[in-house]
């Protein structure tokens, strides 16, 4: 049996719209694996700072497939990442500004 979770193609998306470099890892069946981003277009500081799989990020974006299917289907896979992106983000500030 193949490693589902082996890396087996790496994407850098620009996404204008966000502000952010996405990156993502697919393995060899095409799921999505892997996940970071960054905001701003520096794309040199985005590959050599941002260039792995934050686990968190991917943890919640997978659970969002399963929570959100309506919203998955109604828009682009990658407005998809950046929606759970910004909900992910907003989470973590959140929970850093009211860590009681």
């Amino acid at each position: 049996m193949k490693d589902k979770y082996k890396v087996d193609k790496v994407e850098h998306v620009w996404s204008e719209k966000e502000d952010r470099w996405l990156y993502i890892e697919y393995n060899e069946q095409r799921k999505v694996i892997g996940l970071n981003f960054m905001q701003g277009d520096d794309y040199d500081y985005f590959k050599k700072c941002w260039c792995y799989n934050d686990q968190g990020l991917t943890d919640f974006y997978e659970s969002m497939l399963y929570t959100f299917p309506i919203e998955k289907a109604s828009v682009s896979t990658i407005e998809f990442m950046n929606k759970c992106m910004w909900a992910f983000h907003t989470a973590v500030v959140c929970r850093e500004d009211h860590p009681e």
